[in-house]
């Protein structure tokens, strides 16, 4: 038993590389697998872990008025000064859930500069009021998930299925 003792005080420097070389190891796996969790069909993209997010139909442009015929109420129109690029926002309704909308020229735009508002949005906490440097609407903040449909930048209320009905709708509108 002294033997190993003494060999392990003399060899610490390679138990040590080794060590961390199996903790880096574990630690890109754990990496891995959050990104496997992004499940990827027929150009739809989702978060598979939280269900904070989906990008889809990036060959459709929609307007208002697909909006207004899938369904969706408007109530109020927003500025879109803090949101780079977008052209137009409304806060509305769809089967009595909030969802907002923001407008860009195309899914490309929408991916480049609606996400990064989006995810700041979303990840406010519950009940936390929007600042005067990123006001989105004046109510307070209950967006819990959001999804890029097409040209669109949806804000979902509470989750993503607040905002999956309406998609579907868009889409059987359109055809």
């Amino acid at each position: 038993m002294g033997f190993i003792t003494k060999n392990l005080a003399k060899n610490k420097t390679p138990l040590m590389i080794t060590l961390f070389a199996v903790i880096s190891i574990f630690g890109c796996s754990v990496n891995d697998h959050k990104t496997s969790d992004v499940n990827s069909i027929n150009g739809e993209t989702r978060d598979q872990v939280e269900g904070k997010w989906l990008i889809s139909q990036p060959n459709s442009l929609y307007t208002f008025e697909d909006l207004i015929a899938a369904g969706w109420k408007k109530s109020d129109q927003l500025s879109t000064e803090t949101l780079e690029s977008a052209t137009d926002a409304w806060y509305g309704f769809y089967k009595q859930k909030d969802i907002e909308i923001r407008f860009y020229k195309s899914h490309k735009e929408a991916k480049e500069f609606g996400i990064e508002p989006a995810v700041e949005t979303i990840n406010k906490s519950g009940g936390a009021r929007d600042g005067a440097h990123a006001v989105w609407t004046p109510n307070i903040s209950m967006y819990g998930a959001y999804a890029v449909v097409g040209n669109l930048v949806m804000m979902c209320e509470l989750e993503l299925g607040s905002c999956e009905s309406l998609i579907d709708a868009l889409s059987k509108s359109k055809q």
